[in-house]
Order: C-alpha cells, then structure tokens, then sequence
C-alpha cells in the first residue's frame, strides 16, 4: 500500500500546498483507489529530505512531486505523459516549470506576505501542527516565501488593499503640530499602496494570462486527455481560486479578468482532488462520514489516520532544530527530489549518509524519550530512591530480607529510646529530682 503524505488540508481542499495537491492529482489519475492511502501528517520530518510531498512503499520514501513521478513510472511500468509526443513533453516541462516557479511566488504573495492573509494561515496550521512546531513552522515558510520573492515588492503586501478609510483609522487623532502633516501623510501611503497593487495585478496578469493562452479551449492542456501538466496546474491555480482570505486580490484577479482558467479548474476539481474536504473531520480520522448536506467529509479521497505521534514529532522537531544550529543537515541536495543528473557513486554516498543521519536521529530521539519518562516518573513519585540502611536491606535480602530489616529498625530504635530515658534520669539525679530513697 502506497502511502502519500502531504500537508494537511484547507480551504475545502485536501492540502495548503499547491505541490501536495499536484501530487494528489497525479495519484488520483494514476493509481487505484485500492492501492494507495492519503496521510496528512503535515510533518516533513518524516521523510528523509524533510521536505513533502512524500511518497512512502513500504520502507522506501520518494520526496517531492517530480520525484514521486519518476518512481511511479519505473513502478508502474508507464506514465501519465505517456501519449503526449515530443514536442508535447517538452511543452509540458516548460510550461511546468513555469508555474512551479511564477505561479509559487504568486501564492507567496498572496497567502505568506500579505499580513491580514498569513494570520489566517497561522490559524489554518494551527490545526495540522502540534505544539510547538505550530508557532514556528509558519514563520520558517514565510521567511522562505519571503526569500522566493525578493526584488517582487519592497517588503511586504498587506498595504495593496488599504484604502483610504483603513488609513485614517490606523493613524493617531492629529494633534495642533501634525494636523497639517497627515494628509500628506496618507495621500503617501495610498500612493505606494496603490502602487503596490498595481504591480501585484500585473505580476498575477502576466502569469494567469500565458496559462490562459497554453490551455486555449480545450478539456486539457494537451487534447482529451489530463497530463502531469494538469495536474501542476490544478495544484496551483485551485490555492488561488478558492483560498478565502481577507486581501483576495489574487481571487478577485481570476474571477475578473480570467474566467476561462476559473471554468477549467471547476471542471477538473472532482476529477483530480475530489470533492470538498472537511478538515475537521479529515483530521480526526472520519474522512468517510457523511455530513448534513450529504456528501462525504473527505471528499471521495482515499483518506488515511494519522497517529498523534506528538512526543517523537516534538523531540524531532527539537533535535532537527539543534542539529541544523551546530551545522548538520540532512537537506543537501534534496529539495527539488529532481537527481537524474547526478552520477551513481556520488547519489550512493548522498543516500548513505542520509541513512546515516536518519539513523542517529533516531537513537537520539528514543534515548530521549526515554530520559523524559524516567524524569517524569521520578518527579510525579511514581519511582522512589531510598539511600538509609533500610533501602540497602530492602534491596539486598528481597522480601525477607526486607522484614528482617525493619525488625532491626525496630530495635535500634526502642534501644535509642532507653538511652534517651537513661539520659533524662542523670539529669534527674544531678537537680535533686530524682526519686527519694526511703528511711530506714
């Protein structure tokens, strides 16, 4: 059984990544329903490349959409770009780059760097993570968003959508010195906003108008059939179009402007990522219950459970966290899961010393556990340390041992007691308290 994890779902669909959801696609054309299982464990962790989507037969793990491509088609013996001719794959391989890189950046833009936008996605993680990879998870995946569109705009573009009442709601009631100052203080800040907007729309323009064009009017990009280039497409045009978010300009854009991408991706939805997902109910493991409009919660996908491993997730999380402080990384050269081109030996060494590093994480984070059981049964009591002359007993002789030495505690200590009378009675005597003799 084919195991597929992935970042847990949102939105109504099955996950927040625009990869994880081409890879659903990819499956779902590909693969009977019979044959592979859908885990939103939302933990890169669990893939020796930390990266997902992560695709895992038995106790093989294959990173990353192309990659998990390229193992299903040695796998299966055939591919889903199979019919397409030359000239069609290598449209298909540009065009898929393409979105990978412009169409990623545009969701950047849209879901990590607009402000009012990334505190929703916090509250989104909040249901796929454990404490505490909830709070830093998020912010790791803004910085990188952050990096990805360096150069796009000047930081950030939550100020694309204020409008002039937002501003004067944001700045302090002007005093006798600034009064003259704020309008031109706002007429400013409406300027860059507007500016900002209008770069975002072109940027959005640019990219949605080229798919628009490749797509044309056809089903699919090439004929009758879907290809992997649909299901790229899909993974990332599906974010856009039906993540709610307080600053949807990106929504808005296609919805305006690009009504024949919006009719595609509605039209392919059931197909390739099922029907709508309740996340809810997909995360506490009752993804084929019915809900009370009567479809099923999880979308007619092949859902599986996730098992709350939350002490190893933790303590991986911690030690991954260490390790990469002090320089050790298990990420060289994995993240694209794209590694045709390197040659067998140095591909060996890179394997090998991934197993490496996956082995000694482990043994760390079972001693650790490990630890902090013991550490927790020491402090609730559970597990006592004796050191007196009772506990050698006890632990020397067993039981018998043990009723021996409390009958010897039991005499030394009326034997202490005598002696403490002992002392009291001297005492007696030297103040003349003592008891009188009699007369003869």
């Amino acid at each position: 059984m084919l195991e597929l994890h992935i970042w847990g779902p949102s939105f109504t669909l099955p996950s927040i990544s625009p990869q994880s959801l081409s890879a659903i696609a990819y499956l779902n054309l590909t693969q009977d329903p019979t044959t592979w299982t859908l885990i939103p464990s939302s933990n890169p962790l669990l893939s020796p490349s930390r990266e997902l989507p992560a695709l895992r037969d038995s106790t093989v793990w294959v990173p990353g959409f192309h990659g998990i491509i390229e193992y299903l088609r040695h796998k299966n013996g055939s591919a889903l770009d199979d019919a397409l001719v030359r000239e069609e794959r290598a449209d298909a391989l540009a065009f898929g780059t393409y979105i990978e890189s412009e169409g990623g950046r545009l969701l950047d833009l849209s879901m990590y760097l607009a402000d009012e936008n990334f505190d929703v996605l916090r509250g989104v993680f909040a249901k796929l993570l454990p404490v505490p990879a909830r709070y830093y998870i998020p912010g790791v995946l803004r910085r990188e968003a952050r990096g990805r569109c360096d150069g796009l705009i000047p930081a950030s573009s939550s100020s694309s959508s204020v409008s002039a009442t937002d501003i004067a709601t944001r700045l302090p009631l002007p005093s006798a010195m600034t009064a003259t100052a704020l309008p031109a203080t706002k007429e400013k800040i409406l300027t860059k906003a507007a500016a900002e907007r209008i770069k975002l729309v072109a940027i959005a323009t640019d990219f949605l108008g080229a798919i628009q064009s490749r797509l044309g009017g056809g089903r699919y990009f090439f004929g009758d059939e879907p290809s992997s280039l649909d299901c790229l497409a899909i993974g990332y045009l599906s974010l856009g179009l039906y993540a709610e978010l307080p600053n949807g300009w990106l929504r808005d854009e296609m919805l305006a402007r690009h009504g024949r991408l919006c009719k595609y991706v509605n039209d392919v939805r059931g197909q390739m990522l099922g029907g709508s997902v309740d996340v809810v109910a997909v995360m506490s493991g009752q993804a084929t219950m019915t809900t009370s409009s009567g479809r099923v919660a999880g979308g007619g996908l092949p859902w599986g459970i996730v098992e709350p491993q939350y002490v190893p997730w933790v303590t991986g999380f911690f030690l991954n966290g260490v390790m990469e402080m002090v320089g050790i990384t298990s990420m060289e050269g994995c993240r694209t899961g794209r590694d045709e081109e390197e040659q067998p030996r140095e591909k060996e060494e890179r394997m090998k010393s991934l197993q490496r590093w996956e082995t000694t994480k482990k043994m760390a984070v079972v001693v650790g556990c490990i630890g902090a059981f013991i550490g927790h049964c020491v402090w609730s009591g559970l597990i006592t340390m004796e050191l007196s002359g009772r506990g050698k007993n006890e632990v020397a002789g067993g039981v018998a041992g043990s009723s021996r030495g409390r009958e010897d505690d039991d005499e030394k200590d009326a034997a202490n007691e005598m002696r403490l009378l002992e002392g009291f009675g001297s005492a007696e005597a030297i103040l003349g308290l003592g008891k009188r003799e009699p007369h003869p």
